[in-house]
């Protein structure tokens, strides 16, 4: 007994001294000690204008040594330090955790390769969200706006700390009115093949092989969704992540487009192999259908 306590008591005094160096790095002026700790840490997205933020939640206990590998099986126990962010009872830690969800990115005009054929098709400049929209984004729209709450909430409130996971549940309709709320629209079908794609026909937004696990399909054996941005080896080649796998995507493209009633949604899903979750897959649904594996991202 004598001897575990001792094992649990320098078990402690490592963890401690963990977050103090840690938090030391966040806070120094030494830029190589902070790129490093980036480089240990930070999966999501970043550049020059989030040091501040990632300096501050570096800085604040959220789990950053405890976290694991997302391909160590139970992957549905993952916790990420975002998802602890969200639910921070400091507002500028909550507010600094929404700052990296609500980024875009710039997709300059270019062309795309369509259907089997790979037909091009030109496609103007527009942004899209990095990531998904999550739960905790979603919401702070119902918050704002008195919207229903998707119906897989229990109580009106999505589960503990999954508030960086995509939110599910939603139909068509109910993307579009957040959209509007955000100031932005649903990508179009070419719009999101542009963004996930880039220039060429990959088969993958990293390429055309699976050397590793780079997205949450059904081989990942998840159980569920992950948090966005946990997979930094498989963003797309204009920075958007968790673009196949995760959660299918409404689009703003009609499949009918005379009798508009059903949209098309893009990328596969966690409860989808990798033959349904790569560049060119597609499914549709009516506007009015939800499912526990559509999501949707932002487009302006």
């Amino acid at each position: 007994m004598a001897e575990r306590i001792k094992l649990k008591t320098l078990s402690e005094q490592t963890g401690t001294d963990q977050r103090k160096a840690r938090v030391t790095r966040a806070q120094s002026s030494d830029l190589a000690a902070f790129q490093q700790l980036l480089d240990q840490y930070w999966t999501w997205h970043f550049d020059e204008s989030l040091t501040e933020i990632a300096r501050l939640l570096l800085s604040t206990d959220l789990g950053w040594e405890q976290r694991r590998d997302l391909t160590t099986p139970p992957v549905g126990e993952v916790i990420s330090p975002l998802g602890y962010a969200l639910e921070h009872p400091d507002e500028a830690v909550r507010d600094a955790a929404f700052q990296i969800l609500d980024s875009l990115v710039d997709i300059p005009a270019g062309t795309v390769l369509i259907g089997e054929d790979l037909t091009p098709l030109d496609v103007s400049q527009f942004q899209i969200a990095r990531y998904p929209v999550t739960n905790a984004q979603y919401q702070r729209f119902i918050q704002e706006t008195g919207r229903k709450p998707p119906d897989l909430w229990e109580e009106g409130n999505y589960s503990e700390r999954k508030g960086d996971h995509p939110v599910v549940g939603v139909s068509c309709e109910d993307a579009e009115a957040y959209a509007a709320w955000a100031g932005c629209r649903l990508p179009a079908f070419e719009e999101w093949a542009r963004a996930v794609s880039g220039d060429d026909g990959r088969q993958f937004p990293w390429g055309n092989e699976i050397d590793k696990p780079r997205c949450n399909t059904a081989e990942l054996r998840a159980g569920g969704t992950t948090p966005v941005g946990a997979f930094p080896d498989g963003v797309s080649p204009f920075g958007c992540y968790d673009m196949v796998g995760n959660v299918w995507e409404w689009t703003s493209t009609w499949y009918d487009e005379d009798e508009q009633h059903f949209r098309v949604v893009r990328g596969g899903a966690w409860y989808y192999n990798h033959d349904y979750s790569t560049c060119t897959s597609y499914d549709f649904f009516s506007k009015e259908y939800t499912e526990f594996v559509i999501g949707f991202r932002l487009a302006r």
